[in-house]
């Protein structure tokens, strides 16, 4: 279901139960631009979720293999190999983040 029609489901209901008061309405997953955040805002949003577009900005390629603690460029990892393969200064990472 998009988020668009599972968040205006979601306002109308606790509108009409008196339940929109006491809930906090955090839309998640395919926020991509600021159109997309101002439309979530009139729906009923309160709190937004990012992850895609934090993640890419750090250099993430989306390989989708965070689970198993093998990312190739070493942001959703523990393991000290792999990052110590994608960046070889904390430096750099900060920078790519800032920039």
């Amino acid at each position: 279901m998009p988020w668009e029609l599972g968040l205006a489901e979601a306002q109308q209901t606790l509108v009409m139960n008196n339940l929109r008061n006491r809930v906090v309405l955090e839309c998640d997953g395919q926020l991509k631009t600021g159109r997309d955040v101002a439309i979530a805002c009139l729906l009923g949003a309160e709190e937004f979720g990012f992850a895609t577009a934090p993640l890419v900005a750090s250099g993430c390629i989306m390989m989708r293999v965070c689970h198993l603690n093998t990312c190739p460029v070493g942001i959703a990892t523990r393991n000290l190999n792999c990052v110590k393969n994608s960046m070889e200064n904390p430096s750099m990472w900060l920078t790519s983040c800032i920039s």
